[in-house]
């Protein structure tokens, strides 16, 4: 390549690095010491790892522009051209801890670095699409750019695929019970309904032993069938009429407990079926609660989404488009109680249970939920529930 083509190509790709926020970098592919990168240090991944920048070779001599996963949260951007490949990123899935960039940098040779930035992947086949179009004078067609991973460059699914069904044969297992099952489940925690959930539990449940084999060790297939059932349950709370941030956030406070759980050696399924019980119950409330108006189902998802603020009538009205005086109106016509009764209520609904299973002190939990001062919370709270919180903390401990 002679010298005006490298430094109009460099030229782009440090213009394109300012625009996008990504570093990149240029190299001739299978020459080890010929290369540039915008990083300020003079440092990038592809130039100062030997591993993964053979491991971009490998793919960039093929020819043609891909994605480069270096591992679950770090991708490229490759386009060659002729000799050479460009690198758009490192790029990141998600936001990456103190801690993680300086061992990520320590791997790969380099001085420290402060943060990767956050992408998508068609983001970044963009800034790939503008470069491939500079480089080439042709068009990038997103559906044609090949994502390479670790496991793709190892792993072959359909091989695994048939050692797995002729295993399934061989030991007379088939998922059908499992289906009938979950079928049965899902549609009780969807439609809410306690009695038939307890009925189900309490009758045969399959065998998971004569279902399939997804694990060498089974305290690990108790694990993955967890989370399998948390995520399902979650999905069915919804469909039934959860709140979705609700469900979602019950999902996560039983995959973190699961999570403990596994660490400590703890037993799992009952993990398991206290989120069924849970989810189910969460769906009963989500019925019982659930208007005839939409209007009303709005305000009470933005007081849910909202709770720990100080929420006003004239905050929320606008939110859902509506005045202030007839979301009043409407609210009250349909509940029996004001928006702010409602507001005060809900409170302390999340502050009892606050009570009966955290050890925060009653002026934090007064002082999370927005309440002025801790008397005022106790008489909220005594208004809603009869009792002082201390009291009612006693009684449910």
């Amino acid at each position: 390549m002679d010298r005006e083509t490298w430094e109009n190509r460099i030229g782009f790709l440090r213009l394109l690095s300012d625009v996008s926020g990504f570093a990149s970098a240029f190299f001739a592919i299978g020459k080890a010491n010929e290369g540039w990168t915008s990083c300020p240090t003079s440092q990038h991944p592809c130039l100062s790892d030997h591993a993964l920048r053979s491991l971009v070779e490998q793919h960039a001599a093929k020819g043609s522009p891909f994605i480069c996963f270096e591992n679950d949260g770090i991708f490229y951007g490759v386009v060659p051209v002729e000799e050479y490949a460009a690198v758009i990123g490192p790029a990141a899935v998600y936001s990456f801890s103190k801690a993680y960039l300086e061992l990520y940098a320590q791997e790969h040779g380099m001085m420290p670095v402060t943060m990767i930035p956050s992408s998508d992947l068609n983001t970044l086949i963009g800034y790939m699409n503008l470069a491939f179009f500079h480089f080439t004078g042709n068009a990038l067609a997103r559906e044609n750019v090949p994502i390479y991973t670790p496991l793709s460059e190892n792993w072959h699914p359909a091989g695994d695929l048939e050692a797995y069904q002729l295993d399934q044969s061989e030991n007379d297992r088939a998922h059908q019970a499992g289906v009938i099952f979950e079928k049965q489940l899902l549609e009780a925690v969807e439609s809410g309904d306690m009695a038939k959930l307890k009925s189900l539990l309490g009758g045969p449940t399959p065998d998971f032993s004569e279902i399939g084999a997804f694990s060498d060790a089974q305290k690990k297939e108790y694990e993955y069938l967890a989370v399998s059932i948390i995520t399902l349950l979650t999905r069915s709370a919804v469909a039934g009429g959860a709140r979705v941030e609700t469900a979602h956030a019950l999902g996560d406070v039983f995959l973190k407990r699961l999570s403990s759980a596994v660490l400590r050696g703890d037993p799992i399924f009952d993990i398991s079926y206290s989120a069924m019980i849970e989810f189910t119950e969460l769906v009963q409330r989500a019925k019982a609660e659930k208007s005839d108006d939409s209007y009303v189902d709005a305000c009470k998802a933005y007081i849910e989404q909202n709770l720990r603020k100080d929420l006003q009538v004239g905050d929320i009205a606008p939110a859902i488009g509506l005045s202030r005086t007839y979301l009043s109106r409407l609210f009250h016509q349909a509940e029996g109680v004001t928006v702010q009764q409602y507001i005060q209520r809900e409170k302390c609904r999340h502050a009892a249970r606050m009570l009966q299973y955290s050890d925060y002190t009653i002026a934090q939990i007064a002082q999370y939920y927005g309440f002025s001062s801790q008397s005022y919370f106790g008489t909220c709270f005594q208004t809603w529930y009869g009792m002082t919180p201390n009291a009612y903390r006693k009684a449910n401990r």
